[in-house]
């Protein structure tokens, strides 16, 4: 038995979410009597920062240019194979979504996605998000494999204090295979002013259009070093660029404050806020599932609380 972590690829490199499923398979082994080795799919996505005495790592001999998910599948199936692993983990991202499923059908392996939190007793326990994020749904392992994928922000990132190199292992392609299938394409993406501000408002379909932005823009106004961004649906809309997307698909962010502005609070928003401080949510259902998550909730009606908050510290500046 061991466990095999599939480091994720974000921007043509390897994601820093990779360092989470490090501290979710450390939790897993139960105190390290279980080997863990991580895969990197790609050679040219820099992966040597990723090796360490602690684990073995295997590099894929392809190149990012070269993906394809069918190439991937079977050489992963391959390692899974040859180490043995009760335990295949994956970040929950695009990249991932894309080959896991088949995967899991190719290994003969359950699948359980989006698990932001893990329990390890006689069994292990994860806990994933269902019904929008409005209940938790706790899963026991019975049988392994079992492919588990991880939300980004979920777990601490592990710090690799020993890199050594010689702990890899390159798995050759044959010529054959490399043909080339797709191109990554990624946005150039200047705009920096949600790493850069202290105080994000975000935006959620609650505002109900573009013009009601405007509020959402006065009330960020009162904030020092603040900036505005939005939900998934809110840029899929128009109201906002994608450069302004907080989730999965979008920007994770780290500010002071985060003031979430009627937004429910998916699972894909939740992993990308969860690196704020300070967590406030303003929503009129009381039952919205950013209030699971937040540090402070404001059960209101933005269109009537955000004036009023505005009104009192104009009148009390």
């Amino acid at each position: 038995m061991s466990i095999l972590i599939i480091a994720d690829v974000k921007n043509r490199t390897i994601n820093p979410s990779t360092l989470e499923m490090l501290s979710a398979a450390k939790k897993i082994a139960k105190n390290n009597t279980m080997p863990i080795y991580i895969l990197i799919p790609f050679g040219n996505i820099g992966g040597d920062s990723y090796c360490s005495s602690e684990f073995k790592t295997f590099i894929l001999d392809l190149n990012i240019e070269q993906y394809s998910a069918h190439v991937l599948v079977k050489y992963i199936s391959s390692v899974i194979r040859e180490v043995n692993a009760s335990y295949i983990i994956g970040m929950h991202t695009p990249f991932s979504i894309d080959y896991i499923p088949a995967l899991s059908v190719s290994i003969n392996a359950q699948c359980i996605t989006q698990i932001h939190s893990l329990d390890v007793a006689e069994r292990i326990t994860v806990t994933r998000g269902s019904h929008a994020g409005k209940l938790d749904h706790h899963i026991v392992i019975n049988d392994t494999p079992i492919i588990l994928t991880v939300l980004p922000g979920s777990f601490e990132p592990y710090t690799i204090t020993d890199v050594q190199t010689q702990h890899i292992t390159t798995i050759h392609i044959p010529e054959v295979n490399k043909h080339i299938y797709c191109n990554f394409i990624t946005k150039d993406m200047k705009d920096t002013s949600l790493d850069e501000a202290d105080v994000i408002v975000g935006a959620g379909k609650g505002i109900g259009s573009r013009e009601n932005l405007s509020l959402i823009y006065e009330f960020a106004k009162v904030f020092p070093h603040s900036a505005v961004a939005g939900s998934r649906i809110v840029c899929d809309y128009g109201w906002l660029p994608y450069s302004k997307q907080i989730g999965i698909t979008g920007k994770s962010i780290a500010p002071k404050v985060y003031i979430a502005c009627a937004i429910s609070g998916s699972s894909q928003h939740v992993a990308g806020i969860k690196g704020a401080k300070t967590i406030i949510a303003i929503n009129k259902d009381p039952c919205a599932p950013i209030f699971n998550v937040s540090h402070y909730a404001v059960v209101a009606d933005i269109f009537e609380f955000i004036p009023q908050f505005i009104d009192f510290v104009q009148n009390n500046a």
